[in-house]
């Protein structure tokens, strides 16, 4: 789950959220065990507002064990350049620790495990 907002899930992936958001709600009614991923960039989901909403989302889950708190990187840029595609995220700093801290507090406040 990227981000909850649509329309900055669709700036920063180029698509909607309500697919990914769907099969959330599937796994959680199946009560399939589940970590969820949660990447940490700068301008997109590094505020507490955005981690907030996934909190929210996925608190009443009883099938998520853990949230991984994933800090943004640069580790793909060659692959977009290889698929000859402009990576937009070229000039993005990764988060620094104390915002993945406050980042991962959101959820553990919330009886959420959350780990980076």
């Amino acid at each position: 789950i990227k981000q909850m907002d649509d329309a900055k899930h669709i700036d920063l992936t180029k698509v909607s959220n309500q697919r990914t958001l769907q099969f959330a709600k599937y796994l959680a009614k199946r009560n399939q065990k589940t970590w969820v991923r949660y990447v940490v960039v700068d301008g997109f989901t590094e505020d507490l507002a955005s981690a907030e909403a996934l909190a929210d989302f996925i608190e009443p889950m009883n099938n998520v064990e853990k949230v991984e708190l994933l800090p943004y990187h640069q580790l793909g840029t060659h692959k977009w350049e290889a698929f000859g595609e402009t990576y937009s995220l070229t000039d993005t700093k990764p988060p620094r620790k104390e915002t993945m801290e406050a980042i991962k507090a959101v959820f553990t406040e919330r009886g959420i495990k959350a780990d980076y």
